[in-house]
């Protein structure tokens, strides 16, 4: 049964995407995405030894606090299937993605195009594009643009506007993102065995899709990699009560925190199916973890 106390998601805030090599992972990022590096954080001891991950952060399509998590796990840079793992999904500032395939082409990028969307989806275009860890970014051109200013970049990104995330049970996946986080089904993204809801207030979008196993590049590497949800103020505390998949913190030792968040309002947790999510208030956010944990031994 649903909640009957509402929830304002914000938006989604940002994200942090698995890496084996982070000087090579920021190149793309950087050169192709637009990506200005932030900070750094957990170069440390404890960072060497693997204890908590090594991260870039970077403002990436206007998203303070997006990451390039430095992993232990291999991640294959040829994905086993089309649209491995979580899929970040960004808007590009254009009626076409014309430039940005050209873009890619020039940066000999491995890219599939996706043009033959109905009228009724709220994507009109995509362009599929793996970083140099086999993770898959879409470029897309939404069918009602937002109207905030591109960043500057190769490609002029204007916000995330949707992330695809794996799922085992799309009912599953329905009930709980539509309970925990107050996401609705609203105009599909077409495909096979998925579900498209809606970030009410930004107009993002969370796209289900079903699989037989979610990958292991998102229930493996789980030191850092996370979708970050934002919530207002009056909705945190109950958005709280229902994240009933909350993480205690890893690492060898279970009672060491890795860091201390400057905000209280937030959390790390996991979906039914093994996905990592933070979520926070989007007022209460003064600076990310990272900018406290870079200098902590």
């Amino acid at each position: 049964m649903a909640n009957s106390t509402p929830i304002v998601l914000e938006r989604i805030d940002h994200g942090v995407i698995p890496s084996n090599d982070l000087g090579r992972s920021f190149r793309f990022w950087s050169s192709f995405m637009g990506g200005q590096i932030g900070h750094h954080t957990n170069l440390t001891v404890r960072g060497l030894n693997r204890e908590v991950p090594m991260i870039i952060f970077m403002t990436v399509a206007n998203h303070r606090g997006f990451g390039l998590a430095l992993q232990d796990f291999r991640i294959s840079p040829n994905p086993a299937r089309r649209l491995e793992g979580i899929v970040w999904g960004f808007e590009v500032a254009a009626d076409n993605l014309d430039a940005a395939a050209a873009e890619a082409a020039k940066q000999n990028l491995r890219t599939e195009r996706e043009s033959d969307y109905p009228v009724s989806s709220p994507i009109k275009e995509s362009l599929f594009i793996l970083d140099p860890d086999g993770n898959t970014v879409e470029l897309c051109a939404r069918k009602q643009p937002s109207d905030q200013a591109p960043q500057a970049g190769a490609v002029p990104l204007r916000r995330i506007s949707h992330v695809r995330i794996e799922v085992t049970d799309l009912d599953q996946g329905r009930d709980w993102y539509a309970n925990t986080f107050g996401l609705v089904v609203g105009e599909q993204v077409p495909g096979d065995e998925q579900l498209t809801m809606t970030v009410a207030k930004s107009n993002q979008l969370v796209i289900l899709r079903k699989v037989d196993k979610v990958a292991d590049r998102s229930t493996q590497c789980y030191k850092g990699p996370h979708v970050d949800l934002r919530s207002d103020d009056a909705s945190y505390a109950e958005m709280l009560s229902r994240f009933n998949r909350k993480e205690t913190y890893w690492g060898p030792d279970p009672n060491l925190i890795p860091w201390h968040e400057p905000d209280t309002n937030t959390a790390y947790g996991y979906d039914p199916f093994g996905n990592r999510i933070q979520i926070g208030v989007i007022a209460k956010r003064p600076m990310h973890h990272g900018d406290v944990a870079r200098f902590r031994t």
